[in-house]
């Protein structure tokens, strides 16, 4: 059968061939009918080599026809982004199959050309991709509203594929077979599953990372920080009732400009033109410095499977954050005689300044009378009424009491005023010994921090939670090291959004 003749029994049309198809199927012509025990093999080339030379050849010439075939369908469909991605998922599926033959995929390619509608694909089973391993972890360790950070279809494939969630050594044997590791054993190969499931290059193993491949690293790294959260969340955060947060772009010192005085508008004059605002040397400003630490799960951790260890690992991480956070916003905010004194009119002491119907009045009045840089009211109301634990109660029984009982040689109306006028913030931080300016008797008043910031908490790039990282460990060390950091900044910024009573 000559070449014309096995085009038309193939249902190929002759005439319609470019010069690319034209050879490729010249190939897979020579290869289906002139078969090598045809062709008698030279003294130096046995037949077994014609017959492997053949079938690669013929594997080529079939996978160039489909590639040029898909091409040349999706150039013209250019106009339609939807049919384009359903022809290049069939080729790239035909190549892949070896019993897809050139005439075989030209009847697809028509079909699928002619669909109307999406292409449904339907894997045989559910792709197994780092979340499921991350969410199978995560169950496995009873992750606090997991359903928060994945969605339900990877929930679902995690508990149908893992039932019981998945296990350090689980994780480990999984990220490591994906990418190339033959063992069995994590106990006794701990060191080289780590390593394939790390990527790292060696003498027994070397691939390109690609996207059938699992990443060790980043799949401890997000368990890790979910975790991580969890332990952050549980340290008290009444520091953001309180602060305005902001964001850096880098380590250098931001200046803001005070939002406070000379830019009142001014009335247009007739000529026109348009006054400049005085800001003067009224600013802000505020710097983030970064705070970090290091964990490591060593050798026996691995081996004992013991899964709790990195979970525990994150969640200490993110308590620790959380811990310094604190310690350096209220190490600044209490150690606060400057902020706070009578030259900036915004403090009160002695016996009339104790938390009390009386005692708020006036603090509330010294608050609204405090005046901008050029003298006129400020226009700006508290809203936080902030109190160490002793206080607590007091100023809740304040805020919430409708009525008010007084003492029988005091005349007071019997109604409160305050109900519900300022929301009460408490922390332990205030009356604990270690900090400068702590005490078990101050209060304050303290306006939205977004209308007027008294004191300003900002995180580099917005990352208002530290961050934690899981690599293999160094040489002296045998096991997984983690490092988290947490980069941020704790400033004053205008001390008349506060005021301070003494209570004593």
């Amino acid at each position: 059968m000559n070449f014309s003749e096995w085009l038309a029994a193939n249902g190929y049309d002759a005439e319609a061939l470019n010069d690319k198809q034209r050879v490729h199927l010249e190939a897979a012509w020579k290869a289906e009918t002139q078969p090598p025990s045809a062709t008698p093999a030279k003294d130096d080339e046995p037949s077994s080599f014609a017959e492997k030379m053949a079938a690669i050849e013929e594997e080529v010439a079939r996978k160039a026809y489909i590639e040029a075939a898909t091409v040349a369908a999706c150039e013209k469909r250019t106009n339609d982004p939807e049919k384009v991605k359903q022809l290049r998922e069939l080729g790239i599926a035909a190549i892949a199959d070896p019993k897809m033959d050139p005439k075989a995929f030209d009847l697809a390619l028509l079909r699928t050309d002619r669909m109307v509608g999406p292409m449904i694909l339907t894997p045989r089973r559910p792709v197994i991709s780092e979340d499921v391993l991350e969410a199978a972890v995560c169950q496995a360790d009873k992750l606090e509203n997991i359903e928060s950070h994945y969605s339900p279809q990877t929930l679902e494939i995690a508990h149908k594929e893992f039932p019981r969630g998945l296990s350090l050594h689980g994780l480990i044997h999984h990220s490591a077979r994906r990418n190339g590791w033959d063992g069995h054993d994590i106990k006794s190969n701990w060191k080289e599953a780590i390593s394939h499931g790390f990527r790292q290059t060696g003498d027994y193993w070397a691939a390109e990372a690609g996207p059938s491949m699992y990443s060790l690293p980043n799949i401890l790294s997000n368990v890790a920080n979910k975790f991580l959260r969890v332990g952050f969340d549980a340290v008290d955060s009444a520091w953001r009732e309180i602060a305005f947060i902001s964001s850096f772009r880098d380590f250098k010192q931001k200046t803001t400009i005070a939002l406070t005085g000379g830019m009142e508008y001014k009335e247009l004059a007739p000529s026109g033109e348009i006054k400049h605002a005085d800001i003067g040397e009224r600013v802000w400003t505020n710097q983030a410095r970064t705070y970090a630490i290091m964990l490591g799960l060593d050798r026996q951790t691995i081996i004992n499977d013991d899964l709790g260890a990195l979970t525990g690992a994150g969640r200490r991480m993110g308590r620790g954050a959380a811990l310094k956070l604190n310690d350096r916003f209220w190490s600044v905010f209490l150690n606060n005689s400057t902020v706070f004194s009578v030259g900036n009119a915004n403090v009160r002491t002695g016996g009339t300044s104790a938390l009390s119907l009386s005692g708020l009045q006036l603090l509330d009045e010294t608050f609204r009378l405090q005046t901008d840089p050029d003298g006129k009211p400020l226009g700006i109301f508290a809203a936080k009424l902030l109190v160490p634990p002793a206080l607590r109660i007091t100023a809740m029984n304040l805020m919430n009491s409708t009525f008010i009982v007084t003492g029988a040689n005091t005349t007071l109306p019997s109604n409160n005023s305050f109900v519900g006028n300022y929301m009460v913030v408490s922390s332990p931080y205030m009356q604990n010994a270690t900090y400068t300016g702590n005490s078990a008797t101050a209060w304050y008043l303290i306006a939205n921090p977004n209308d007027l910031p008294l004191i300003e908490v900002g995180f580099l790039d917005g990352m208002e939670s530290p961050t934690v990282e899981t690599g293999q460990a160094e040489f002296n060390h045998l096991g997984i090291a983690l490092r988290g950091w947490y980069d941020f900044g704790v400033a004053f910024q205008e001390y008349r959004a506060g005021a301070r009573a003494a209570g004593a």
